[in-house]
């Protein structure tokens, strides 16, 4: 299977590069005589269906490698750039039956945290949410900021997706949409999932992400072990698949892969499990249970709240420092030069405006 990977914001992905300067009236004219050329034109033209578009979006820890993972999944080599905000990037490839299917894939640049509240942009303004997906990327290097990460993009996510729903609650669209997402979920988990009861799953499909392994194998074992067991109850309460990754092991690229495709094309979930902390672990949706993670207690007592204070006094809490951004504006990889000279007129007549109010400010205060 093969498929193209394209970043562009001002087409969609399925327009065609076509630079003819025909006018309106031409280009309808073309199409209504291609359109009556026959049966085999039409078969080899496929029109782009609803159903055959996904989305991906991919978020979480800032520099925790979210840019070169969808880099290497779209198999480009070169060393990517800092994502500003909410970025988009389209990946597609064709059946062997001529069917062309396209998989869009929106990244939250920097932090999950600070920048919680453009999640809600991709999801609201997606009218086929049964084909969402969320990849969180959790940076295992960074510890004591895992749960905080993982928290917030879970909350801000299920928010985004509640008034998604709610702007046609009463509307067939939405309880037809209500209900193949409950379906789903269904068959993410299979009839084999044990807690059925005791879970709630994430009404999207969740893929966790936990990268930088190389370092994280490294850390005291009671360490790991404590934060694989963490990471373990949170996922199978989620009902999301849990994947520990290195962008320097091989296997670990081709999982991430197989993740990626199942998300954007329908292609088989990958099926190895990996539970033993000593190892990187691999654990689909409904492939865990709270007896294997923890046994001999009681899964009445689980809940994110729990595993929150769990984390938070055993592994660590992140304090949250609120920081400006670097200006993209200081930076020469987004230099427009028409925009940069506007921008400095501007700057100009702030400062001058600023410093005639500090003259008065100084006058007022010398006649006081």
């Amino acid at each position: 299977m093969t498929f193209k990977a394209r970043k562009d914001t001002a087409n969609t992905p399925d327009e065609d590069a076509n630079s003819s300067s025909q006018n309106l009236w031409d280009a309808a004219s073309d199409n209504i005589q291609e359109r009556g050329q026959g049966h085999h034109r039409a078969v080899n033209k496929k029109v782009l269906r609803a159903e055959d578009v996904s989305t991906i979006l991919v978020l979480g820890s800032k520099s925790g490698g979210k840019s070169t993972l969808i880099g290497r999944l779209l198999e480009k080599n070169e060393t990517p750039k800092p994502t500003l905000a909410l970025d988009f990037t389209f990946a597609r490839r064709t059946t062997p039956d001529l069917i062309k299917e396209v998989c869009h894939i929106w990244e939250l640049g920097g932090d999950a945290i600070t920048f919680s509240q453009l999640i809600e942009t991709p999801i609201k303004t997606n009218h086929a949410l049964d084909k969402f997906s969320i990849f969180l990327v959790l940076d295992l290097s960074v510890p004591e900021k895992i749960w905080s990460t993982l928290d917030t993009t879970v909350s801000s996510a299920k928010k985004a997706l509640t008034r998604a729903l709610a702007d046609n609650l009463r509307s067939k669209e939405s309880q037809d949409m209500t209900r193949k997402l409950e379906e789903n979920i269904k068959e993410r988990l299979g009839e084999d999932c044990q807690d059925r009861n005791q879970i709630e799953p994430f009404p999207l499909p969740l893929v966790i992400i936990c990268t930088k392994y190389d370092v994280f194998q490294n850390f005291e074992p009671e360490k790991r072990k404590l934060i694989c067991r963490i990471l373990r109850l949170a996922s199978h309460r989620l009902g999301a698949s849990l994947n520990f990754y290195s962008k320097h092991e091989v296997a670990h690229n081709r999982r991430a892969r197989e993740l990626f495709t199942h998300s954007a094309f329908g292609t088989p979930f990958p099926k190895s499990i990996v539970q033993d902390y000593n190892k990187a672990l691999l654990i689909p949706p409904g492939g865990d249970s709270y007896d294997q993670i923890w046994p001999g207690t009681s899964p009445n007592q689980f809940s994110m709240d729990f595993f929150k204070h769990l984390f938070e006094t055993q592994v660590g809490k992140y304090n949250e420092k609120l920081s400006i951004p670097d200006d993209p504006a200081d930076d020469a990889n987004f230099r427009e030069s028409d925009v940069d000279s506007r921008r400095s007129l501007i700057l100009e007549d702030i400062a001058l405006t600023e410093k005639v109010r500090q003259e008065y400010s100084k006058a007022d205060n010398l006649i006081l």
